[in-house]
């Protein structure tokens, strides 16, 4: 009986020191659950609140799309903005595109409009050349967003530009510097990314992108690849981008 008793208090002393800590442990779970939760609803609020850049490339051969990519990937090493990324629709029929062999544009990548233009923050256009200037492709959704310059929707937004030619000689900067009335008439501010990186006095070989902005050189008929050096440029131009954006934005 005895020998009874002192395992039914055993049991009981067990019991009542399990309890508690069952109870604390329970406790400490609901507080760490509404830590997380606090901590989620804080990094939503800060990622809304941050600055938006449409990054907005026409490509025919796929050279800007690349440059695209790495600028993206430039503004999101950041965490300073939020990024998006679109392309501007084709004007060219397809047969006219398939005798200049070009391949299918990317559908995962969602066609930027005019509603994105007013309400993002900044934007970084990417275009190839077409005689130093920028192509019909790009000139066409310009004019098309005579509404918006109605309604002043994009004074004061900054614009960075990168672009592409089929030679060192192509028109980088004049296609750039082409580009500039119409954000000028909108009352946009152009960020230029200036000599910012080394690889921009490379002579070893060649490099596309200048003072302007990010670009690639891709021949006359479009077989050269986007270089190392030249995605290095493009990531470190959608990084100054970005934390110039953040600068004055956030």
């Amino acid at each position: 009986m005895k020998v009874f008793r002192k395992i039914r208090n055993a049991v009981r002393g067990k019991s009542t020191k399990t309890i508690p800590q069952v109870e604390q442990n329970h406790t400490q779970a609901v507080e760490q659950n509404k830590t997380q939760a606090v901590e989620r609803k804080q990094t939503e609020v800060s990622k809304k609140s941050l600055p938006t850049v449409f990054v907005v490339y026409y490509s025919t051969y796929g050279h800007l799309k690349t440059i695209a990519h790495n600028v993206v990937n430039g503004l999101k090493s950041t965490g300073l903005v939020n990024v998006e990324l679109r392309q501007l629709p084709e004007t060219l029929p397809q047969e006219v595109l398939e005798k200049m062999h070009a391949p299918p544009k990317d559908a995962s990548v969602p066609v930027f409009t005019l509603e994105e233009f007013e309400n993002g923050d900044a934007f970084m256009f990417g275009f190839p050349t077409r005689f130093g200037g920028p192509p019909a492709q790009v000139q066409s959704f310009i004019d098309s967003s005579g509404s918006l310059w109605a309604k002043k929707a994009l004074v004061g937004k900054m614009v960075g530009v990168f672009t592409g030619t089929g030679s060192q000689s192509g028109g980088q900067e004049s296609a750039t510097f082409t580009f500039l009335p119409n954000l000028i008439h909108q009352g946009m501010l152009y960020v230029p990314m200036g000599f910012t990186h080394d690889n921009l006095f490379a002579v070893e070989e060649i490099v596309g992108g200048s003072a302007y902005g990010s670009g690639s050189i891709a021949s006359p008929t479009g077989q050269r690849a986007v270089s190392q050096k030249e995605i290095a440029v493009a990531i470190h131009h959608g990084q100054l981008f970005g934390k110039t954006v953040s600068r004055y934005l956030s």
